[in-house]
């Protein structure tokens, strides 16, 4: 997310990074209120789909310009919460970007032109 945040203005860097991110009105909101992946493949499935409700308030309180989903498996979760929190807006569908290089390309190819059109205030407060 940062070396996005920074291919759209390289004066974004390890220390403003965070700064820079809050500030330009993003957020990162988990499906799940607590880690799942070391959970077997059902009952974490069953998990995610509970937690929709948790994703639906958060996102109808935070009115977001758009969303970015960053790992696929949870993207019909992310439908569902949108659904129920009645959003409109685009939603991002991205890779997970750690584990493979080629995800990450992907990551990065797809978020950038999001940002650089977006709109929002990328440079960190002075």
């Amino acid at each position: 997310m940062r070396d996005a945040f920074r291919a759209v203005d390289p004066s974004i860097n390890d220390r403003n990074f965070l700064e820079t991110f809050q500030a330009s009105g993003c957020y990162l909101v988990d499906l799940c209120p607590y880690p799942v992946d070391h959970l077997d493949r059902k009952l974490r499935a069953d998990i995610c789909r509970a937690s929709e409700g948790l994703l639906s308030t958060k996102i109808a309180h935070l009115q977001p310009r758009m969303i970015a989903s960053v790992v696929r498996s949870i993207e019909g979760n992310i439908l569902r919460a949108t659904s129920a929190a009645k959003w409109h807006g685009p939603l991002i569908r991205l890779p997970y970007p750690g584990r493979w290089s080629h995800c990450r390309k992907v990551f990065l190819n797809t978020l950038i032109p999001k940002l650089a059109e977006g709109g929002a205030r990328l440079s960190p407060r002075t």
